[in-house]
This record gives structure tokens, C-alpha cells and sequence, in this order.
């Protein structure tokens, strides 16, 4: 019983090949499947070369990126770099983030604000202080400095 079925699948496979060695002698037959096979060679053709292109401009940025920091890198090593900037971000990100993070400590909020207002009046204190201080050396300079011999 077995055997019939492949038999029969085995001709059918037959008849339908023979089918299409004579369907393709025709020569209108045989154009329009060669017309049909350019035109969707042509497509995937063109699907690559735009795929290709896109991936080589993403290559190609990437190069770019890379270039700029290996030169970043250089410049840094030989000290041409603009570390004042730097510094001045990098005091200020970690004003910020002692800022958030007593903001956002795990403490009551009275507990928090009162801590806050305590370290603002200790700062202006200090400013103040070191201020009033500056100011009193000044004036003690000032009033030893020699006199120069002109009344005016």
C-alpha cells in the first residue's frame, strides 16, 4: 500500500515536470518568466544596495565618533584640554547631587527641611564671618600702611 503512494506522488512529481519543459519551449512562455525573474532581481538588487548603503553610513558615523574621541583623547594627553570647565562641571554635578540627596533622603520631611534650613544659616554665617573678617584686615591694613608724604 505503501508503495502506490510514492508511486503516485513519484509520477506526479513527473507529469508536473513535463508539464513545464513543455510550457517553457514556448517562447513568449520563456520571456515573460525571464522579464519576471530580471524585474524581481532588479528589486532585491536595489533592496540590498539601499540596506548596504544605510549600514555603510552607520559605519561611517561611527568612524566619525570614534575619530573625534581618539583626537579628544590626544589633546587630552597632551594638555590641551580645557580642565577648568571640567572642574567647574564637575563641582557643580556634585553640588546637584548632595542637593538631591539630601532632598531625597529617607527622613521625615520637618526632619529634612529643618536640616536644610540649619546648613543654610551655618553657610551664610560663615560667608558672613569670613566676609566681616576680610573686611577688619583690610581696614588694618589700610590704616598701617605708610604715608606717602602727600597731604591732600
Amino acid at each position: 500500500m505503501r508503495n502506490t503512494g510514492v508511486k503516485n506522488r513519484m509520477s506526479d512529481w513527473v507529469r508536473v515536470a513535463a508539464k513545464l519543459s513543455l510550457l517553457f519551449t514556448d517562447p513568449k512562455v520563456r520571456a515573460t518568466v525571464a522579464d519576471t525573474v530580471k524585474k524581481r532581481g532588479d528589486e532585491v538588487s536595489d533592496t540590498i544596495a539601499g540596506k548596504y548603503s544605510d549600514v555603510s553610513d552607520a559605519v561611517a558615523d561611527k568612524y566619525e565618533d570614534a575619530v573625534d574621541r581618539l583626537e579628544h583623547a590626544v589633546r587630552a594627553l597632551r594638555g590641551r584640554n580645557h580642565w577648568a570647565s571640567r572642574v567647574t562641571g564637575l563641582l557643580l554635578g556634585v553640588g546637584v547631587g548632595a542637593g538631591l540627596g539630601i532632598l531625597l533622603a529617607p527622613a521625615a520631611g520637618w526632619e529634612t527641611r529643618r536640616a536644610v534650613r540649619e546648613k543654610a544659616v551655618d553657610a551664610k554665617n560663615k560667608v558672613f564671618d569670613s566676609a566681616s573678617s576680610a573686611a577688619g584686615k583690610i581696614r588694618q591694613t589700610i590704616a598701617n600702611m605708610p604715608s606717602t608724604g602727600t597731604e591732600g
